[in-house]
């Protein structure tokens, strides 16, 4: 059992951090449009980070697709946030046994449940609507 749980974390660790793109194949697969940045804003994106004035194609290469796309309403109308999310997986762990009656036999199970639904709002994007920029970023530790 001792041996059990470090391999079953990291298993489940790389099945949830697995998925995507790093920062450098989605720079590399954005050569041409990342070249034409202010030096500022390549190193920004770079080091995963976005600001106001950023367009889409800026914050994808910065932060990859987001996890939930969302409409907020602000005094400016409804604007189009990107939500980025880190899974935050419930484990639990289950131990039952029986005995049988008919003959000899112990019987001893153990199990375990993963749920991804639950998640935690790392970032938050807002695209101003009619220019398609960046309007305000909000990170949540």
């Amino acid at each position: 059992m001792k041996l059990l749980t470090p391999l079953l974390l990291a298993a489940l660790a790389l099945l949830f951090t697995g998925c995507g793109t790093t920062k450098n194949q989605r720079i590399a697969q954005n050569e041409a449009a990342f070249n034409t940045y202010t030096p500022a804003e390549r190193q920004m994106i770079r080091t995963g980070q976005v600001a106001v004035g950023f367009d889409q194609d800026m914050v994808r290469m910065a932060l990859g697709d987001p996890s939930r796309e969302a409409t907020v309403d602000s005094a400016a109308g409804k604007q189009i946030a990107w939500e980025y999310r880190q899974l935050k997986p419930s484990l639990g762990i289950g131990i039952g046994g029986g005995i049988g009656t008919g003959g000899s036999g112990v019987g001893i199970g153990t199990g375990v449940g993963v749920s991804p639904n639950k998640t935690k709002l790392l970032k938050r994007v807002v695209f101003d609507r009619q220019t398609g920029k960046v309007s305000q970023v909000e990170s949540y530790n």
